[in-house]
């Protein structure tokens, strides 16, 4: 078959590859859609720390089942369309055992530590794979694996219908977090981007959208919305000046949710944090429930994940997908076609 297969430091090259050879239990599934994530930037430069090439990446993939081994029982078959729930838990650890799998403490991804979804075909056991209805067309199907970050984020940020939000970062993942938002209820949604592009978007999907570097986040939220202050903020870039933002941003009492990956240890107000008392989390994948609340958003059109999609190439231009991706100023999210 043909794969993207990443074998060392910015070398992603299109090259035949063994289609894979199901053992018992697992599933073969015809790719339709891949999606390129900022981790699959990340390994393509080469500062990943688990990836060893040469290894087929893509960890966000739709596609349908072609081929079952011995896997009895299932309610998955041959012939269903599926969303691949790309996480390998090791099921003994505490996390696992405590039932937060998706933070396993040896977690591995599909297309991380086992071949992934940039092929004609991925291998994956049942319980990786999630049917999507025909109420979900293809393209949105291909969203799933983000739209379910974003679910998670919100879902376990404590964030009440009515409460109002900011959102620092208008890349795909705080796109579709200022979606959810506003998919369940959410008063006012601040969005924060300096990147023209990326800003522009979101405007154009009725977003309020402040550039940090011009205008404060707080000093917006004031003037534009009447609030003293954000109910939660959602900090999606892992930027230093964003941190500072969000703490000011958040009221007494408030919640941030921390998303965005920073390259180096961040610096953060403690000391502010301290004397408004506001509680802090993290958000870092998904879990099989959130893929389901996600089908659903998409299934009642109330996420519009097309709008996120910047190009749709195939994968014969994987190296063109990667290099246009590295261009914030004219991308946000490429998907693979097969």
């Amino acid at each position: 078959m043909q794969a993207g297969v990443y074998s060392g430091v910015e070398k992603l090259t299109l090259q035949e590859w063994p289609k894979p050879e199901l053992n018992s239990g697992e599933m073969l599934v015809k790719v339709r859609y891949a999606g390129i994530c900022g981790t699959d930037m990340m390994i393509h430069a080469g500062k990943h720390p688990r990836v060893v090439p040469p290894r087929v990446l893509g960890h966000e993939i739709f596609g349908t089942v072609v081929e079952t081994r011995g896997a009895t029982g299932s309610k998955i078959k041959e012939g269903n369309r599926v969303a691949v729930f790309p996480l390998i838990s090791c099921g003994r650890c505490a996390p696992c055992r405590e039932g937060n799998a998706h933070v396993c403490e040896k977690l591995g991804l599909i297309g991380i530590d086992t071949d992934g979804g940039f092929a004609e075909y991925v291998k994956a056991v049942p319980e990786q794979l999630i049917p999507v209805p025909p109420g979900v067309d293809d393209e949105q199907a291909a969203l799933i694996e983000p739209l379910s970050v974003a679910v998670h984020v919100v879902r376990t940020s404590g964030f009440i219908a009515g409460d109002t939000a900011l959102v620092t970062g208008a890349g795909p993942i705080g796109n579709l977090i200022a979606q959810v938002l506003r998919a369940v209820g959410a008063r006012r949604v601040l969005v924060s981007e300096a990147k023209p592009f990326r800003r522009n978007l979101a405007e154009g999907m009725g977003f309020t959208v402040v550039n940090p570097t011009e205008t404060k986040p707080l000093e917006a939220i004031r003037s534009l919305t009447g609030e003293s202050f954000a109910d939660h903020v959602f900090e999606a870039t892992g930027a230093k000046a964003a941190y500072q933002d969000a703490i000011e941003s958040c009221k007494v009492h408030g919640h941030i949710t921390f998303v965005g990956l920073p390259k180096l240890p961040p610096e953060l107000d403690v000391l502010s944090l301290v004397f408004k008392e506001i509680r802090t989390s993290g958000a870092r994948v998904y879990t099989p429930k959130d893929f389901l609340v996600a089908i659903s958003l998409l299934e009642r059109g109330a996420i519009d994940v097309k709008s996120v999609v910047t190009d749709r190439l195939p994968l014969k231009d994987i190296e063109e997908g990667l290099r246009k991706m590295h261009d914030p100023d004219s991308s946000l999210k490429i998907l693979f076609n097969l």
